[in-house]
């Protein structure tokens, strides 16, 4: 047994070396892949606030412009939180082409004014004067005074183009793809769109 440990022994030190190698490889590649995926959530999470080109169209309506940003694989540049929502979906996050998001904000300054609708024959109805009321196309409010209750009915609609920018133009003609650019409207005078991300696989 001796001779057999004298005989050997390099051979199970360099055996030793190698799985320490690769046990701190291992690790190593882990602590990477850890960094990596938190620089790719920074940077997908940088995208969505970066500022907006806006414009007014038809006097009121609101049109926000911005680069579409084009990558080898969508997925490396989804945040958690949008991987755990395409897994609810039941999407494939390695089929995904493009990705789209967009955070909107309502904010609406009104004067309520008392319905003085009275209708004796429902009884179900509250009392002739304790609800106060806002309503226009986009935003309807119900507020009864009585119980506390407050009724927040609002219409939104969302426009969104993708546009192809050419790389060059000579005349009438234009060839060559330099990049997207996407467009969106809000038609609700009191939404305001806050920020956008569309990304979208290379060809």
């Amino acid at each position: 047994m001796k001779e057999f440990c004298k005989k050997y022994w390099p051979y199970g030190v360099t055996i030793l070396f190698w799985i320490i190698c690769i046990i701190a490889a291992c690790s190593c590649s882990r602590s990477l892949k850890k960094e990596n995926e938190k620089l790719r959530e920074e940077l997908a999470k940088a995208q969505q606030y970066v500022p907006l080109k806006r414009d007014t169209i038809r006097d009121t309506v609101q049109m926000i412009t911005q680069q579409v940003v084009e990558i080898e694989k969508v997925k490396e540049v989804l945040t958690k939180e949008d991987k755990e929502l395409l897994k609810d979906m039941n999407a494939k996050i390695n089929a995904i082409e493009s990705f789209q998001k967009i955070g909107m904000e309502t904010m609406a300054n009104v004067v309520l004014s008392r319905d003085t609708a009275d209708d004796a024959e429902n009884e179900r109805l509250p009392p002739k004067g304790s609800v106060l009321t806002y309503k226009d196309a986009w935003l309807d409010l119900k507020y009864n005074t009585l119980n506390q209750n407050l009724l927040i009915l609002l219409h939104d609609s969302l426009a969104i183009s993708v546009e192809r920018e050419y790389k060059k133009r000579f005349l009438w003609w234009k060839w060559g793809t330099k990049g997207y650019q996407v467009k969106a409207v809000s038609f609700n005078p009191y939404s305001t769109i806050r920020y956008n991300t569309y990304v979208k696989r290379k060809r």
